[in-house]
């Protein structure tokens, strides 16, 4: 029963988190990408200069459309992703509640939405900043294994530091620490090697914008899923549920 609770609850959260967060980007993040995909260097062949593709492989990759159709796409993939980490989210929390803790008002559930922010966008993008068309980038499998270690140490120093003993802050403060001493995967070389000075230049300011709006509209989504979390935790989760110190009914804790 509560597996069931917490899999519908976050399906709800999840459509209406992941449908904020890409009402942001269509306004702020995809405007910036969009004019950064304008000055993309497009391969030259002998019949002349190809169509653009996201896809920079051999083979030509299917894309969405540009306009409603992107969007949509965007959306959906906005809407799995608030899905999945609603419930992770929400199983810790109950986790949490349930063991006599605390009860988790949605105040506090935004402290853990802070948490989450901190966890999976600052501490990665501290060393890998959001990217947009025409950086040059390392090799996609060494940026994806630098990011997973880096969101799994923050997360958990980020735990030790709120929750553990005095020894467990110190080691929760290190494993924030170390994914940065080894250093995020970067290439070689400047980040933008268009030909043109002048691009160049608009390039890096259009980063600089997207990094911005990237962040957020990373928060505003982290803060409304913790808050979010934390009242369906206590109205459709735990509603009626009995935690360990004999407490029959958390949810109007």
């Amino acid at each position: 029963m509560l597996f069931r609770r917490i899999i519908l609850s976050a399906l709800l959260l999840g459509v209406l988190t992941g449908l904020l967060m890409s009402v942001f980007q269509y306004a702020g993040v995809t405007p910036i990408i969009i004019a950064a995909e304008q000055f993309e260097v497009l391969p030259v062949t002998p019949e002349g200069v190809q169509a653009h593709s996201h896809d920079h492989g051999e083979a030509e990759a299917w894309v969405p459309n540009d306009g409603f159709e992107r969007s949509a796409y965007t959306a959906v993939s906005n809407i799995f992703a608030a899905i999945g980490f609603s419930a992770l989210l929400l199983s810790l929390m109950a986790q949490f509640q349930l063991q006599g803790r605390a009860s988790l008002s949605p105040v506090k559930g935004l402290l853990w939405g802070l948490a989450g922010f901190a966890a999976v966008f600052a501490a990665p993008g501290i060393g890998m900043p959001p990217e947009i068309p025409g950086l040059e980038a390392a090799a996609i499998e060494h940026r994806q294994t630098w990011w997973m270690l880096t969101v799994l140490a923050a997360a958990v120093g980020i735990a030790l530091i709120s929750y553990g003993p005095v020894l467990l802050k110190v080691l929760g403060a290190g494993l924030l620490v170390v994914p940065h001493v080894f250093g995020a995967p970067h290439p070689d070389g400047p980040a933008f090697t268009h030909p043109d000075p002048e691009i160049v230049d608009a390039l890096v300011a259009l980063h600089q914008q997207f990094i911005v709006a990237s962040a957020v509209s990373a928060l505003v989504f982290w803060l409304v899923l913790g808050a979010g979390c934390a009242w369906a935790l206590n109205r459709l989760v735990l509603a009626g549920v009995a935690n360990t110190t004999g407490q029959p009914d958390v949810a109007g804790a």
